[in-house]
């Protein structure tokens, strides 16, 4: 496969894994607008802003916590900044954009019905204005722009061969949902009233589509080392640590080769480290907060370690004669 393909391919996914991403969170903290307490909305808005390793534009203050009317107006502009701005990078529309000029540049490796769903879900949010559906239940366009890049990825796996395209693709979706949950894991277990029992945890699971999971594990009782436990070692949730990390060593194992495994700096060295860096952080470490957040802090490095690998690997190589 040409280098230029694979990371096209591998941008695309990972800019629309970011856009589903925080339209579930934004979706969520439009929920809570009208229900919860001004210091809620206002310690909502900065943890997710955190979590996806971002901030305002004019990131001064969130809003005055005694100002109810104030915090709603905030919530305006901060949603537009998220969903609209040009000049934010992790704007919805911005990161669509750059999926769809990605999955232009493979129209042909992807297929019609891929680039069809793609470029649909890309003109529909381009031709919306979040003034237009602010005053009638705003949360239904980020429910709506999830479920499109649902319907995305389902196309993608009823459709696609299991080969280097396919899975160049899921080493792009899977390393960037891990980059954004470890972040907004990070970003909670640091903040000492976003971590208590309750807390802002329901947010986080909602986000990581694990609300229902939890629930079934745990109980209605949301306690931290549970949520922690949770969406960082369950194998069968698609939105913890494990399972990507399990879905990245199954793509790299199709793309990968020999050489780039005894690499020390190889994608498979890389995984085989953040596999034990997870096993360190085992069921006992999550009562230690500060260690908790260094050893997240660790992951995430990690994963990033993976991305600079795999660049090098099959992307920025050097040619030799």
């Amino acid at each position: 496969m040409l280098a230029r393909v694979a990371d096209s391919l591998y941008w695309m996914t990972r800019y629309l894994e970011r856009t589903e991403f925080s339209a579930r969170l934004v979706e969520g903290q439009l929920q809570r607008l009208p229900v919860g307490t001004a210091e809620q909305v206002a310690a909502g808005w900065r943890l997710l802003f955190a979590g996806i390793g971002s901030e305002p534009l004019d990131s001064e203050a969130l809003g005055d916590l005694e100002d109810d009317d104030f915090l709603f107006v905030d919530g305006y502009t901060l949603t537009d900044i998220l969903t609209f701005e040009p000049g934010h990078p992790a704007a919805m529309v911005n990161c669509l954009a750059a999926a769809r000029e990605n999955g232009r540049e493979v129209r042909s490796t992807i297929g019609a019905s891929l680039w069809s769903c793609l470029n649909r879900e890309y003109l529909k949010l381009r031709q919306t204005r979040l003034v237009d559906v602010w005053g009638r239940e705003p949360e239904h366009l980020y429910r709506d722009i999830a479920q499109g890049i649902h319907r995305f990825h389902g196309t993608c796996d009823a459709s696609m061969r299991r080969g280097e395209a396919w899975c160049f693709m899921q080493i792009g979706r899977y390393l960037e949902r891990a980059q954004l949950v470890g972040s907004m894991l990070a970003a909670h277990c640091i903040d000492a009233k976003a971590r208590e029992d309750g807390g802002e945890w329901p947010v986080v699971l909602r986000a990581c589509n694990a609300f229902e999971a939890y629930g079934r594990g745990f109980g209605g009782v949301v306690k931290t080392d549970n949520v922690v436990a949770l969406l960082v070692h369950d194998p069968r949730l698609p939105y913890s640590l494990r399972f990507c990390l399990d879905r990245l060593r199954a793509s790299e194992d199709v793309v990968g080769s020999p050489a780039a495994s005894r690499s020390r700096d190889g994608t498979a060295a890389v995984l085989e480290r953040l596999q034990g860096r997870l096993d360190g952080l085992g069921e006992g470490a999550s009562r230690d907060w500060p260690m908790t957040w260094r050893e997240l802090t660790a992951i995430r490095q990690h994963f990033r370690d993976f991305h600079r690998a795999l660049d090098r690997r099959y992307v920025s190589y050097s040619v030799t004669a």
